[in-house]
Parts: C-alpha cells; structure tokens; sequence
C-alpha cells in the first residue's frame, strides 16, 4: 500500500513539473512597474508598433474617473498568457494625444506581436481593462448612435481567431444553410461587395469599384476546412442573439447588411452600420474579406 501511495505521489510531483516546465519566462515577466513597461515599449528592439505615456494613473473625465474608481483599478497594465502558447503577453493602457488608448502585446517566440484592443472616442467614450486568469474584463462606455446615447458594458473577452472576442463558453451547433453579406459603402470608401455562400461549399462574390477585382461576378469553391472555420466563428459569436441594428456615433459610415439561413430555415438579419457592432462580428467580417486574396475565383 504504501509503494502505490509513494507511486502515485511521485506520479502527480512529476506532472506538476512537466506542466510547470512548459511555461517559458520571457522579457514581459521581468516587467513590474509603469517604468519598466514604458522602458519596454520605447524599446526599438522589442518593435513594438505603438507609442503609449504610461503612468500610475490616467486622469479621465468626472464620469469614467467614477467607474474608474469604482473598479479599484491599482495599475494601468496586466500580464497573462493571453493565447496560450506558454509566453507571458502584456496589456497596456497609456496616453495618447487623443485620450487614454489600451493595446495588447503578445510573445510570438520571435516576435512580439501588438494590436489595439480599444476603440476609440468615436466608439466608447472611454474603457477599462482587467486581466483576470488568460482572459479581459472588458469595461466601456459605448457610443451608442450619433445623437450622443451612451450605455455602460462589461464583457469577457479571450484571444480567439487572431484576435480578441467575446467570451462563449457554451456556442450552439447550428446548421448553416446559406450566407449572404453585403456592403453597402460609403462617401469617401466606394468600395461595395456583395456575397453568398452556400452550404455545399459555393460562393458567389459580386464586385464594384474594387480594387482587388474588376468589377464583376466572380465563383470559387470553398474547402471543407474553410466553410467549417466560417460556421465555427459564426456560432461562437451566437449570430442567433446579436441585436438585428447596431450604429456608430458618426454619420456617413459604411453599412454591413448580413442575412444568415439556419436550421429549419430559420432567418437571422442584422444591419450594422459602421461596422463595429462587436468584436465577434467585425473578426468575421475580416475572414469573410480575406477570402478574396486566399481562395481561387473564376469571372463569371
């Protein structure tokens, strides 16, 4: 009894040790305060792509200073291993000569790789960011429409599709039976597309004033791989429950008009003006754009 005690001690002291051995430290461990993090970023060897004032605190209207303190935020910045490949990543809330702006930094191995995670003043009249466990408590104050209606937001977001999204913990499995995406354009961005993806794989691509395609009809035929990866992304970001409108706080923006057939012939429409509805919609529009450039299209 007591060698298959000791066995089965040895057995869990050894895969805590493995589990353990697979964290690899890195330069973003070593930083532990506002200086090392500016001293990080302003360091041209890391190339990190954005410049960030970071202090203490930022000073923020009387509004968001109240939700500031409300949170009990204790510094402006956070580390975890955001997308989980075993190298501590970096978030980071600075100054700007617009506002506050919060970015991420992510340890590639041999690179460091950064992105924005904010929105921007015409998006959220401001934002708050919490690293809890792999994951972001994400806070904002959004811009709802043009006429300066505002509502306060907590989300988690995890780092998915190349990008960070809403958390879904439990996404349905709808059968996706037909796509249809169109956009309409704007003022100063002419570019329109309209698109249609069938559940067999076909996709049909319409063009105007592109400056990818001439204008036209163009066919490609999606791999299996690929129209799974668009019904995967579209489940997590639960299409079934998106709002069917979403604005932006400024006029003449382009509008995303997405229609998805499912299940029983189920029908979900959503109209997104600006393109900024949430984080999950707008990575999708991206996949859905990248097809251009990584599929095999014949002019019709």
């Amino acid at each position: 009894m007591k060698k298959i005690f000791s066995s089965l001690i040895f057995c869990f002291c050894l895969s805590l040790f493995y589990s353990q051995s697979k964290k690899i430290y890195n330069k973003i461990d070593s930083l532990n305060s506002a200086k090392d993090v500016q001293e990080f970023l302003n360091n041209d060897k890391n190339k990190i792509n954005y410049y960030l004032d970071v202090e203490d605190k930022i000073d923020y209207d009387r509004y968001c200073a109240l939700i500031a303190d409300s949170l009990k935020l204790k510094q402006n910045w956070g580390k975890a291993d955001f997308d989980n490949n075993g190298l501590t990543d970096l978030l980071i809330t600075g100054k700007i000569s617009e506002g506050p702006k919060t970015i991420y930094i992510l340890d590639k191995g041999d690179h460091f790789e950064s992105k924005n995670l904010s929105k921007g003043q015409l998006y959220e009249q401001c934002s708050f960011s919490l690293v809890k466990d792999n994951k972001i408590e994400y806070h904002s104050v959004k811009i709802l429409n043009r006429y300066g209606f505002i509502r306060r937001l907590t989300e988690n977001i995890v780092y998915k599709s190349g990008d960070f999204i809403e958390e879904n913990t439990k996404p349905k499995r709808h059968n996706i039976l037909e796509i249809q995406f169109e956009n309409s354009g704007s003022h100063w961005n002419k570019f329109v597309l309209k698109m249609e993806i069938i559940s067999n794989g076909d996709i049909i691509w319409v063009s105007k004033d592109d400056d990818f395609f001439q204008t036209g009809t163009y066919q490609a035929k999606l791999s299996q791989a690929k129209f799974k990866e668009i019904v995967e992304l579209l489940n997590y970001i639960d299409f079934e429950n998106l709002q069917d409108e979403y604005e932006v706080g400024y006029s003449d923006a382009p509008s995303m008009y997405l229609t998805i057939t499912y299940d029983n012939l189920k029908i979900k429409k959503i109209r997104d003006s600006g393109g900024m509805g949430t984080r999950g919609l707008r990575i999708f529009y991206d996949l859905l754009n990248d097809l251009k450039g990584n599929q095999q299209w014949t002019k019709l």
